[in-house]
């Protein structure tokens, strides 16, 4: 598979994601007297689920999956035999549906191989996230008229 190939498999899958989040939060919106943010964590938790399911069954060697195999570049590597459905679903789907699906696989699967690299990434990436978003929220305030 080339690049051009895998870069279209994941639009596709992504899209399909975007969609699918959109329409979780617009049922939730209309349909439901729940409050939004509970929304958003149905799609986390779901999404979550959906990556671990896709990514062990898609791989069908769960014991040697690692987080540089589902790199798009490596995709195109013949080394590593990932099929189409992992690039739309696992990365596409899954990864726009809710990247707090991606950043819980990365963290399972560094837990498996380092658990020191797992705790860096969870804690740093959570932490420096939220002061990224806290930063935004105050430089976008003070550039409004």
């Amino acid at each position: 598979m080339n690049i051009i190939q895998v870069t279209l498999f994941i639009m596709v899958g992504g899209a399909g994601g975007a969609l699918a989040r959109f329409g979780v939060q617009g049922l939730f919106a209309t349909r439901t007297p729940l409050p939004g943010w509970l929304a958003i964590m149905v799609v986390n938790v779901t999404g979550s689920f959906m990556i671990g399911l896709l990514a062990c069954w898609l791989t069908g060697e769960a014991s040697h999956l690692r987080l540089e195999h589902l790199s798009p570049a490596r995709i195109t590597q013949d080394e590593v035999a990932i099929s189409e459905a992992l690039g739309i679903f696992v990365i596409g789907f899954c990864g726009a549906f809710t990247t707090f699906s991606t950043f819980s696989l990365d963290n399972f699967l560094l837990l498996i191989t380092n658990r020191g690299q797992f705790l860096l990434n969870a804690v740093c990436t959570t932490v420096l996230a939220y002061i990224a978003v806290m930063a935004g929220w105050y430089i976008g305030g003070s550039l409004l008229p």
